[in-house]
């Protein structure tokens, strides 16, 4: 089962866009404001949302969790 948080890009447009928490290697503070992630061997991710808080809803979420669907009861 996924597990994501829900972080903001900056734009333009501005975007929220879903974080899968397994696919997180590295998070560092940006370039001036917000933060950074390392996805593996992308390219560090740029995000609007600064260090602290990126670190703070990693460990607390809000979390949105994927699972397994069952087909409708008949």
């Amino acid at each position: 089962m996924a597990v994501f948080i829900v972080l903001k890009r900056p734009g333009p447009p501005t975007r929220e866009v879903l974080v899968n928490l397994d696919q997180i290697l590295m998070v560092q503070p940006g370039q001036g404001t917000g933060s950074a992630i390392l996805f593996g061997r992308e390219p560090l991710v740029s995000f609007e949302e600064d260090f602290a808080t990126v670190i703070r809803r990693i460990q607390t979420g809000p979390y949105i969790q994927t699972g397994p669907t069952t087909a409708p009861q008949k």
